[in-house]
């Protein structure tokens, strides 16, 4: 299946509600966060998905074909390239984001305070399937 697309982020949402580690990292949690495909250039559309969390559940994942306009507490945000390597296990997501590889946009005190659950977050990704 295709990342991203509608069935890559429905398939996500039932893995990340089956992880126990998740639902315990992120039981204080409650908000959004956009993962979103950066566009080589501004005219092209970005996809991502938006994703509904709530004391360690996901009520939604919701894919756009283009992002740009979504609103969301967080974004989370890289080339395609570098979500390939993230979804292979080849990047920490919490160093992707300090040294740069990926951006993010929103409250960074309160998304420090749950780096656990955006890791385990990041490896139910990893176990999805997709096509690259």
């Amino acid at each position: 299946m295709k990342f991203p697309s509608a069935e890559w982020a429905e398939t996500f949402r039932a893995a990340l509600n089956d992880n126990a580690a998740y639902r315990e990292a992120a039981a204080q949690w409650v908000g959004d966060i956009l993962l979103r495909v950066v566009a080589a250039t501004a005219s092209e559309p970005a996809p991502g998905i938006h994703l509904e969390l709530a004391r360690g559940q996901c009520s939604a994942a919701t894919f756009h074909a283009d992002s740009r306009d979504v609103a969301s507490e967080f974004v989370y945000e890289g080339t395609p390239e570098n979500w390939r390597r993230l979804r292979r296990g080849e990047i920490d997501p919490v160093k992707a984001i300090l040294d740069g590889t990926f951006k993010v946009r929103g409250n960074l005190a309160k998304m420090m305070r749950f780096t656990r659950a955006a890791k385990e977050l990041v490896e139910t990704a990893s176990r999805v399937p997709a096509d690259d």
